[in-house]
């Protein structure tokens, strides 16, 4: 299967990891990370986090592992910045194409 093309991956994005939590539950956030070539799309799909309870999206952003760069390690509770609107990750998608990995689809929820 091609790579999403470059032609439709034309949005960038800010990833922050959290770098830490504090006994209070304060997250201090980690370095950030510039991402390009990758697409932001609204979204209103319905999902169920880990503790089983219902959250509604607000976008899917779309990361190529050949065409979006740089390589960056996804997890739940990241936040990405999007027109300077912070979105917190819910879901990761890894979609494959057959026998290695294609791209993920993460799923936002608005106001991180």
């Amino acid at each position: 299967m091609r790579p999403i093309p470059k032609r439709l991956l034309i949005h960038s994005v800010i990833h922050v990891p959290p770098e830490s939590k504090d006994p209070w539950g304060k997250v201090t956030p980690g370095q950030e990370t510039g991402l390009r070539f990758v697409r932001m799309e609204p979204s209103s799909r319905i999902v169920r986090d880990k503790n089983n309870a219902e959250i509604q999206l607000a976008a899917t952003l779309f990361f190529d592992c050949k065409n979006s760069a740089p390589k960056v390690e996804f997890h739940e509770d990241d936040v990405i910045v999007f027109n300077g609107q912070k979105h917190r990750i819910a879901l990761i998608e890894p979609l494959y194409d057959g026998e290695k990995l294609h791209h993920y689809e993460v799923g936002l929820i608005r106001n991180a």
